[in-house]
C-alpha cells in the first residue's frame, strides 16, 4: 500500500501558488514595466511622467500606488506639472484619476495658475470644467487672470474675463499694461475693466504703459478715451512720465491726439459719452417702473481677509429695451471675497511676472466655468454675472439725467437705488493743476505740456495757451484725517471755459477731471439709463417708504456715492451691485 506525503504536497502547492500569485501582482507589474521604461517607483518619477506628458506611465504609477494627489518637496502634485507643461490628455487622465484641482503648491499656485502662465488656453479650460477656482492668488498675489494678463495669453485672457468680477478685471489691466499686449487690453475693456483703474500709486493703466514706453498699448488706451491728464501721487501724467523714462516717441504720441487714430470701439465709447453729456444738460424724468417679477436685491456685505467689504447684488434677466420687460430676480448668498495684491513674483513651478508695482483690489468672488464650446457653466457668482447682464442689456436703452427726477416703483421689492448697477463711469479731462494759491492770483501747470511749465495767474485772466479763464481764488485749509493738527491745502480756483462756457472748480494738487466727469446707471425694471453727476438729486416712492429723496455724494471708478437724505443712509452702486456699508 502507497501511503502519499500529504504535509509535503501541500507545502508545494502553497509555495506554486506564492509563486503564481507574485507574478499576477499588478502593482509589482506595474513597478516592473516602470523601471523598463527608466523611471523609480517614486512621487518624483511620476511628476517627472506628468511634465513630459506620459499617459502611459501616469497610469502605471497610478496602478503601482503612487498617490496621484501626492506633492514633491516644493508642493507640487502631477496635475501641476502637467498643467504647467500644456499636456492636456495628461491633464485630463490625472483628473480621471482623482486629482484635485483646487491643491496648491508651495508658493500658492494651483494648476489653473500654472497653465495660465504659460497661455495654455485648452489646458484652463478643462480644469475650469472640472472645478478649479479662478479666483485663487498665490503668494505674492497673482490669479490666473492678471499673471496670463501680464504675460500677454489673449486666449488664456479671453476665457477668464468673460466670467471675471469687475476689481479682477481692473487688476489684470493694470498688470497688462506693462507688457502692453494691444489685444489683451481691448479683450478687457470690452469685458467691464475701468480704463482709468487705479494702482495703489494711483497710476492709470495709460500711465503704466507710458512709463515702460509701449507704445502700442499706449495708442489703444488712448482710443478707448483714457484720460491723458490723470496725474499719479507724484503729480505725474502719463506724458511726464514717458517724458523722464526717455519715450520721446510716446511722449509726442500722448500730447498730440491727432495721431491717436480710432478704433471701433473709442468711436463707440465716445458716441455714448456725446449722448451722455446731453442727457446732463436736459431735465430729469418722472418715471414709473412696469410691474416685473422682482427686482435686483442688494446683498449684505462681505468681510474680506483685508477687513473690506463687498455686497454682490442678484441675478437678474430682463428683454433689452422694452418698457416692461420681464425680470426674474433671484437674491444670492454672498461669496467669501478675498483682497489681492500683486508685486514680485516667483513660481515653484512654471514662470510668471518677475516683478510690478503692487495692485490692491476689492474682494473677489468665484469664477463660473466655460465649458468647451463656449457655453457657460452654472455659475458659482450670480452676482457678477447677473450685474454683466444688466448692463449689456442696458446699452440699448436711452440715456436721461437722473437729477430732478421721480422713480416710482410699484412693489417694495423694487427698491430702485438698491438695484441700481454701475454701468459706466467716464473722467472728462480737464488739463490743468493748481500747484498754490496766493491770495487773489493761482500758480497753475497745464498737463498737456510735458514740460511742466508753471505759470502765475490772477483772478480774471485767461491760462496761457488755453480757454479757461481764472474766475475766482480761495485759499482753504482744513484739518487732515489723520488728526495731531496738521493741516490739509484744499484751496480751489474757480475757472471757466470761454468756448464751451463750462465752469469747472479745480483743488489744489487734484488734477484730471473735471466737474463734468459722471456715472451710468443702470435698474433692471428701467427703460433708461441714468447719467448722474456728483450733487445730483433724485427722488424715489415705494409702497413701504413713500418718498424718498437722494443726494449723489460722489462719482468714483468703482461706485457712485448716494445718499437718503431723510436718514443719511449712504449706500455705493458699484458695477456688481450696491454695497451696504
Amino acid at each position: 500500500m502507497k501511503i502519499f506525503n500529504l504535509s509535503g504536497t501541500v507545502a508545494s502547492a502553497l509555495a506554486l501558488l506564492l509563486v503564481l500569485a507574485g507574478c499576477s501582482d499588478p502593482q509589482k507589474q506595474a513597478r516592473e514595466t516602470l523601471e523598463t521604461k527608466g523611471y523609480d517607483y517614486t512621487l518624483k518619477d511620476l511628476l517627472v511622467a506628468a511634465s513630459a506628458g506620459d499617459l502611459e506611465s501616469i497610469a502605471l504609477f497610478n496602478e503601482a500606488g503612487i498617490e496621484i494627489d501626492g506633492v514633491d518637496p516644493s508642493g507640487n502634485t502631477a496635475l501641476i506639472k502637467a498643467a504647467s507643461a500644456g499636456h492636456l490628455p495628461a491633464v485630463e487622465a490625472i483628473l480621471g484619476l482623482g486629482a484635485d484641482p483646487r491643491q496648491v503648491n508651495a508658493v500658492g499656485r494651483d494648476a489653473l495658475i500654472s497653465a495660465a502662465s504659460k497661455g495654455h488656453e485648452d489646458v484652463s479650460r478643462m480644469l475650469l470644467n472640472r472645478g478649479a477656482d479662478a479666483t485663487v492668488k498665490d503668494s505674492e498675489g497673482w490669479g490666473a487672470l492678471s499673471i496670463a494678463a501680464y504675460n500677454g495669453h489673449a486666449g488664456v485672457v479671453s476665457l477668464l474675463a468673460a466670467n471675471a468680477s469687475p476689481a479682477e478685471l481692473d487688476d489684470a489691466l493694470l498688470v497688462s499694461s506693462f507688457s502692453g499686449d494691444p489685444k489683451v487690453i481691448n479683450t478687457l475693456l470690452g469685458q467691464g475693466a475701468n480704463i482709468n483703474a487705479r494702482s495703489p500709486e494711483s497710476k492709470t493703466p495709460l500711465m503704466i504703459a507710458a512709463g515702460v514706453g509701449r507704445i502700442d498699448a499706449v495708442r489703444v488706451l488712448l482710443q478707448n478715451q483714457a484720460n491723458p491728464f490723470a496725474v499719479d501721487l507724484s503729480n505725474q501724467t502719463a506724458a511726464t512720465l514717458a517724458q523722464s523714462a526717455g519715450f520721446e516717441e510716446v511722449t509726442q504720441l500722448i500730447t498730440n491726439p491727432g495721431a491717436w487714430g480710432a478704433s471701433e470701439e473709442g468711436l463707440e465709447v465716445a458716441s455714448e459719452m456725446a449722448e451722455a453729456q446731453e442727457a446732463l444738460g436736459g431735465a430729469g424724468i418722472e418715471e414709473t417702473l412696469p410691474a416685473g417679477n422682482g427686482a435686483l436685491v442688494a446683498a449684505a456685505p462681505v468681510p474680506s481677509t483685508a477687513g473690506e467689504s463687498r455686497a454682490p447684488a442678484a441675478r437678474a434677466s430682463s428683454e433689452a429695451g422694452g418698457t416692461s420687460g420681464t425680470i426674474a430676480a433671484v437674491p444670492v448668498t454672498p461669496a467669501q471675497g478675498s483682497s489681492r495684491t500683486t508685486g514680485s513674483t516667483s513660481s515653484a513651478s512654471g514662470t510668471g511676472p518677475t516683478s510690478s508695482p503692487p495692485v490692491t483690489s476689492a474682494p473677489l468672488i468665484v469664477a463660473t466655468p466655460i465649458d468647451a464650446d463656449h457655453s457657460a457653466v452654472p455659475s458659482t457668482r450670480p452676482a457678477v454675472e447677473a450685474a454683466r447682464q444688466l448692463r449689456e442689456e442696458s446699452k440699448s436703452k436711452p440715456i436721461v439725467a437722473l437729477n430732478g427726477s421721480t422713480i416710482h416703483a410699484r412693489t417694495p421689492e423694487q427698491a430702485p437705488v438698491k438695484a441700481m448697477v454701475l454701468a459706466a463711469y467716464h473722467e472728462e479731462s480737464l488739463p490743468i493743476l493748481v500747484d498754490r494759491v496766493d491770495g487773489a492770483s493761482a500758480s497753475v501747470r497745464r498737463l498737456d505740456d510735458p514740460a511742466g511749465s508753471t505759470v502765475t495767474v490772477a483772478e480774471g485772466a485767461v491760462i496761457p495757451g488755453t480757454n479757461y479763464r481764472v474766475e475766482e481764488v480761495t485759499a482753504r485749509f482744513v484739518s487732515s484725517k489723520e488728526g495731531k493738527g496738521r493741516m490739509v491745502d484744499v484751496s480751489r480756483v474757480k475757472i471757466r471755459d470761454t468756448v464751451k462756457g463750462s465752469t469747472h472748480f479745480l483743488v489744489k494738487d487734484i488734477g484730471g477731471q473735471t466737474a463734468d466727469t459722471y456715472a451710468i446707471l443702470t435698474s433692471p425694471e428701467s427703460r433708461y439709463r441714468y447719467v448722474v453727476k456728483a450733487g445730483d438729486v433724485f427722488r424715489t416712492t415705494q409702497p413701504d417708504a413713500g418718498v424718498v429723496e437722494y443726494q449723489v455724494l460722489d462719482i468714483r471708478p468703482t461706485g457712485v456715492v448716494i445718499k437718503d437724505v431723510s436718514t443719511d443712509e449712504v449706500v455705493t452702486v458699484a458695477r456688481d451691485g450696491v454695497v451696504v456699508p
